[in-house]
């Protein structure tokens, strides 16, 4: 992203596996969950291929600490509608970055986004933050800000950040006009194929 500096981070992301795996299944017995009385929950996620492939992965890592979810796979649209009707335990979702800057993301987040914020997350502090950053002129200080500000979201566990999408594309050397982007937007009438 333009003008970010990154680095916000999950607490527990340099936390060895088998640490956090412990660490969980602490949690869990502390909650009054264990082999007796598992911790059960519905997924509802979207039947795209990579959705299912990677809720079916989560599903695994919870079912390890003795935790049993049930994927509920419904059509994009419909896992959207329970989304935004707040009929979910837990959802997958992905977001494109519309633009080239943090808050396409960070916006998402924010207690007045509306049925977007679908774990209707709140938090002043957070929602302040993204206030001062649209008042920001200097845009280096205005990336801090907005780190911060996801900083404090992610301390919040308002949302667990699963991956980042990779472009997949094979172009043969054939073909001229093709630039490499990072919205992964190809337009075909840019393309052309070597005489």
């Amino acid at each position: 992203m333009a003008n970010y500096p990154g680095g916000p981070t999950v607490f527990w992301a340099k936390t060895p596996l088998i640490q956090r795996q412990a660490d969980a299944r602490r949690l869990l017995a502390e909650a009054g969950y264990g082999p007796d009385h598992p911790l059960t929950f519905e997924a509802k996620i979207p039947n795209s291929p990579d959705t299912v492939l990677i809720s079916q992965a989560i599903q695994a890592d919870w079912a390890a600490i003795g935790v049993q979810a049930r994927l509920v796979q419904n059509e994009g649209q419909i896992a959207f509608v329970s989304y935004r009707n707040r009929d979910f335990d837990v959802g997958a979702m992905s977001w494109y970055a519309d633009f080239n800057d943090p808050v396409t993301f960070l916006s998402l987040m924010k207690s007045d986004t509306g049925a977007q914020n679908y774990g209707d997350y709140k938090n002043p502090i957070y929602d302040a933050l993204l206030n001062a950053s649209d008042h920001e002129p200097n845009a280096a200080k205005r990336g801090e800000i907005l780190a911060e500000a996801e900083q404090i979201m992610l301390n919040d566990e308002a949302m667990i950040p699963l991956y980042y999408l990779v472009g997949r594309n094979l172009v043969s050397p054939k073909i001229t006009g093709w630039v490499d982007n990072v919205e992964n937007f190809h337009r075909a009438r840019w393309l052309c194929v070597k005489k």
